[in-house]
């Protein structure tokens, strides 16, 4: 068996009709579904959500090429604690951009808080902002890698599997 691809990233947020906006402002997402899960059926999820008697409202966005990012809102909502990067568990979303400097000129002049100017890794542009409710977004640009991570990324995933990385993978 083998998976197709990362389907989507999800992220709680604390007003649902906010976020849907802010998404579209600043990058063109669309919401393409909206659902509602109340009452037993939020109940009978304890396990995963963590609460009882809640309605919690969830929506997919769609960017303008394809990406996908899952939102919740939960009622009541709980107070949001800081995610610490040095420890386990999921710290941001990337989305994959051209001319890394045009937007964050574009969002800096729309009240977007940037944490740093752009950062240049060896051919690879990024930059971290939070959205409107302090979740964490990588806007990066690959530059001339996009195309080889692409289009090629499959194959070079395995041959890198059979040499380089290698001692990470079970015999």
């Amino acid at each position: 068996m083998k998976i197709r691809s990362i389907s989507h990233g999800g992220v709680t947020v604390s007003d649902f009709e906010k976020t849907v906006s802010w998404y579209h402002d600043m990058f063109g997402f669309n919401l393409i579904t909206e659902q509602v899960l109340e009452g037993e059926q939020v109940n009978n999820l304890y396990t995963l959500y963590k609460v009882r008697d809640a309605k919690i409202r969830i929506g997919f966005l769609r960017a303008p090429k394809g990406g996908v990012i899952e939102i919740f809102e939960f009622s009541p909502s709980a107070p949001k604690d800081d995610i610490p990067w040095n420890k386990p568990g999921y710290t941001h979303i990337a989305l994959d951009i051209k001319s890394i400097d045009k937007w964050y000129k574009t969002l800096s002049s729309k009240g977007v808080y940037f944490f740093s100017e752009p950062q240049n890794t060896g051919n690879v542009e990024w930059v971290f902002l939070k959205d409107i409710d302090g979740n964490l977004i990588e806007l990066i640009d690959l530059k001339s890698n996009y195309p080889v991570i692409r289009l090629l990324g499959g194959i070079a995933g395995r041959i890198m599997a059979k040499s380089k990385f290698k001692e990470y993978y079970l015999k």
